[in-house]
């Protein structure tokens, strides 16, 4: 009787023990996840092979460019100042997106905007980035995603990731917003 308990009192010890170790064990992805570099209105950020500069955060009932395209909706708008640090090939902003709790918009292609911008070393480029949004997502904590991809879709490098967090019952919704034109940083 007294092996009986000895040995259940073991098993539920080691499985007790399993279980901790599951639960401290890191996703299989960690190992290849990016870890971010904070952002903060108005101040350069930098990471590998990217300068930001996020300048103004708009929400706006209607947006529009230079080219005369105009889109009503719900919309938030980021004018950013950005240019690659070490080379320019391959330099692109090619991940923008605003996180919203557990839903991820990425920035427009519509329009004249910043999305998909080449990026030129050391000579900063300026305009927005436009995000449509659902009537209902205008409300609570928001992250702004920024980075250059590291050749796989929607993959930045492990060091290229900046983050701007946002609150987005701050931003008085304006009737309409320009986006800024895509050019040369001043």
């Amino acid at each position: 009787m007294k092996q009986k308990v000895l040995v259940w009192s073991l098993t539920l010890v080691l499985l007790a023990a399993a279980w901790g170790v599951s639960k401290a064990t890191l996703p299989d992805d960690t190992s290849i996840a990016a870890f971010s570099t904070v952002a903060v209105l108005d101040e350069p950020v930098t990471v590998r092979n990217l300068e930001v500069t996020v300048t103004d955060v708009h929400a706006a009932s209607r947006v529009t460019d230079a080219d005369g395209w105009s889109a009503e909706g719900t919309w938030i708008v980021v004018d950013l100042e950005a240019a690659s640090v070490v080379t320019q090939e391959a330099a692109t902003l090619g991940l923008a997106e605003l996180v919203i709790g557990d839903r991820t918009f990425s920035a427009t292609d519509r329009g004249t905007t910043f999305a998909e911008q080449r990026l030129f070393t050391g000579v900063a480029r300026a305009g927005s980035l436009a995000f449509e949004l659902p009537a209902d997502a205008l409300t609570g904590p928001a992250t702004l995603r920024l980075g250059v991809p590291s050749g796989s879709p929607n993959e930045v490098l492990l060091d290229g990731l900046i983050e701007l967090p946002l609150v987005l019952d701050d931003l008085p919704v304006e009737v309409e917003v320009p986006l800024d034109e895509n050019g040369w940083a001043r």
